[in-house]
């Protein structure tokens, strides 16, 4: 038993320790409440640094290179702070076709044998960016249909929802659940719809599990509070099918606002088949009560960990 424990803990350690040593920065593309608007933000900004100088690794008005460029806009709009090369900001952003180009995403370029240029799209195929040769060098604007560029044009790249996006975000997660001992416990999904607001996304939550241990299915309807993409604090009622017993004790659903409550979090996400995934682990407490007593069931009833893989999208 001690080992099953042991085994459980070094697993919830490894999930946040890599929740902390990530990067804190959101991945793309960034669900912004009024997309359209930001975009058009995202442009402005961009335009106001027009006739800065080209310096390499800069990000200020007295010298500013391509993706320092994208750096500051970003900062200064979304409060996100992208990767700082072009070549790993074509990894990041969420891919879209030349023919789909918004506004306010990212046209990326080879000019020396690989992606290592990158400006922000402002529409009718005009892009800005830093230039740092040429007959005209720093921030200025160039077309797409430039013969240069038109050779040079790789890739676009999104970073901001499109500007149709209503503002919603759907999450999905699936994964097996441990219980004490790090045995398995059963199953679990987790469907979210959230609202930004002001940093934060305020969601609901539905938490279908079943619970091979206690022999029961249960059904949460949760509000959840995420601070960021990557952390997400829940609670709410639940339905429970089944008549909970465990080692030849018998229980009842608690009920109440808090019949489920917990933390779930994604320390990290890749893209696969053109879709963000994330890996993610959860913390869960279900409310039972001892049947006939009123007091609570232990920990070793109540308590779930989970791990999974979850999609996260907007609409």
């Amino acid at each position: 038993m001690a080992r099953g424990k042991s085994g459980r803990g070094i697993l919830l350690l490894a999930l946040l320790a890599a929740g902390l040593a990530a990067p804190a920065r959101a991945d793309a593309p960034f669900a912004a409440a009024f997309p359209r608007k930001t975009r058009s933000k995202l442009v402005a900004a961009a335009r106001s640094y027009e006739g800065s100088p080209y310096r390499l690794g800069g990000t200020g008005r007295d010298g500013i290179d391509c993706s320092g460029l994208v750096y500051r806009v970003s900062s200064q709009v979304l409060g996100l702070y992208p990767p700082r090369t072009a070549r790993e900001l074509a990894l990041f952003c969420e891919p879209v076709r030349r023919s789909d180009i918004e506004p306010g995403d990212l046209v990326f370029f080879d000019t020396n044998g690989s992606v290592s240029h990158v400006g922000i799209f402002a529409g009718e195929d005009v892009f800005i960016h830093a230039a740092s040769e040429g007959p005209r060098r720093g921030v200025i604007e160039s077309s797409l249909n430039e013969s240069y560029w038109s050779k040079a044009y790789v890739s676009a790249g999104r970073l901001v929802a499109p500007a149709g996006y209503l503002g919603i975000i759907l999450a999905a997660s699936a994964g097996p659940g441990f219980g004490e001992g790090a045995e398995l416990k059963g199953a679990w999904a987790s469907l979210c719809a959230s609202l930004p607001l002001g940093g934060l996304e305020l969601g609901l939550d539905l938490r279908p599990e079943y619970d091979g241990g206690l022999g029961v299915f249960r059904l949460p309807a949760a509000l959840s509070l995420g601070l960021d993409r990557k952390l997400r604090f829940f609670a709410g009622p639940a339905l429970t099918l089944g008549e909970p017993s465990e080692g030849g004790r018998d229980y009842e659903p608690g009920g109440g606002l808090a019949a489920t409550a917990g933390l779930a979090w994604t320390p990290a996400a890749f893209r696969a088949g053109g879709r963000r995934l994330g890996l993610c682990g959860e913390l869960v407490y279900n409310r039972y009560l001892e049947a006939g007593g009123g007091e609570a069931a232990g920990l070793g009833s109540s308590l779930r960990v989970g791990i999974g893989l979850s999609l996260r999208a907007g609409i």
